[in-house]
């Protein structure tokens, strides 16, 4: 009777394990779909103003300087302005994050072309950097180097570029700079 009530009590642990797991991989389905990019031409000046106001919302020290910069007054992006504030919002936080205990953080963004024409916005700050080794890891679903890092920022980010045909990249001198660029097809 023993052996049969551990059993039946292992196989509820199973099941409610189950349950569990079932519950959070569908958590995660509904978080991972990315709506359809509703796509029309924006001002950088019109997304600068918005992320400004979500930006200054972030818990940040009195040490951290956020700077917005661009190429051209007038520069445009053709993408959905609504997603692409919060791939911004996030690199920023992300940004913010990573450099609280920087004495002389400064993170800038910039929107601009790369050097094929394309336009592009970074987010660059001068923090503790990324190793070579987490680069690409960064960018997996729930990967993170934070204790209360969820891991989901990036991934949906990269995926929200995705569905507009451009790329998120990242490249990173510790302790000098990280960047982090999106580019657009146009």
């Amino acid at each position: 009777e023993k052996t049969i009530a551990t059993t039946l009590q292992g196989l509820n642990v199973i099941k409610e394990q189950g349950k569990g797991l079932m519950s959070f991989v569908e958590s995660y389905r509904k978080l991972t779909r990315i709506p359809k990019p509703e796509m029309k031409s924006f001002k950088i000046t019109d997304l600068y103003s918005r992320v400004k106001i979500l930006s200054d919302s972030l818990e940040k020290g009195e040490n951290i300087k956020i700077n917005f910069n661009m190429e051209d007054p007038v520069f445009e992006i053709f993408a959905d302005e609504n997603l692409i504030s919060l791939i911004l919002i996030n690199l920023i936080k992300n940004a913010v994050e990573a450099n609280e205990k920087n004495p002389d953080c400064k993170i800038n963004i910039y929107a601009g072309s790369d050097p094929s024409g394309r336009p592009e916005i970074c987010v660059t700050d001068n923090g503790p950097g990324i190793s070579r080794e987490n680069l690409e890891e960064i960018f997996i679903p729930f990967f993170t180097t934070r204790e209360k890092g969820s891991g989901i920022g990036l991934s949906i980010s990269r995926q929200i570029m995705g569905a507009h045909g451009g790329t998120l990249k990242v490249r990173s001198i510790p302790y000098k700079e990280t960047v982090f660029c999106m580019n657009f097809l146009r």
